[in-house]
């Protein structure tokens, strides 16, 4: 995904629907301040997908919009990239107070990123091959460090399940990128537990 093709489909949302505001979720989100990681060579060369939180749209609206340039589309099959129309409730599975750390893409007020600490806590609960090479590369290019990532999680609200599991990554990640706490000991930082239950999020 490089910074012109998410423009473009920004610039087709905003023209079909006016919509008051747009957030990048998901690995686009870092080109608002990397715009060259969707060149070639580049973490998000192979990315094809932009996850989008559009306000307001409703169920009539993300259809239309999928129609024309989601996932199977025309303009998928034409220029190789598609949009993700995400739910509203999306931002419960988000670390708290995301929306005051979003970045703006632009001069353009209307249209935001995720904080890439933000961005850095999904990858971590997801915890999928996907996101460990982007959180590593991330590091790689000094967009996070190890320390950072520690701290966000330490404060973020997570199910015991989700603590589980992003803590044993968070403690692989340690030590192949030092740092920190002993990974050795095998004891997670502390974490707040959320709610017994947190709603399924949407594929970011």
């Amino acid at each position: 995904m490089r910074l012109r093709s998410l423009k473009q489909l920004i610039e087709i949302v905003q023209a079909m629907t006016r919509p008051k505001r747009i957030t990048v979720l998901g690995s686009s989100s870092l080109l608002a301040g990397n715009p060259d990681l969707g060149e070639k060579g580049r973490p998000l060369e192979l990315s094809l997908d932009a996850d989008f939180l559009v306000e307001p749209c409703d169920p009539r609206q993300a259809g239309v919009l999928h129609e024309a340039i989601g996932e199977g589309s025309l303009f998928h099959r034409e220029y190789g990239v598609y949009a993700d129309f995400l739910k509203p409730d999306i931002g419960e599975t988000l670390p708290e107070g995301w929306e005051k750390r979003c970045v703006y893409l632009g001069p353009d007020r209307s249209v935001r990123c995720l904080n890439p600490i933000d961005l850095a806590v999904v990858k971590l609960k997801l915890g999928r091959d996907k996101d460990v090479d982007l959180l590593k590369a991330m590091m790689n290019m000094g967009i996070l460090t190890i320390a950072a990532l520690r701290k966000a999680y330490q404060e973020s609200v997570m199910s015991e399940r989700e603590m589980f599991k992003a803590g044993r990554l968070l403690r692989k990640l340690e030590l192949e990128c030092g740092g920190g706490y002993d990974v050795a000991s095998g004891d997670p930082p502390v974490v707040r537990e959320s709610r017994p239950l947190i709603k399924k999020a949407n594929r970011r």
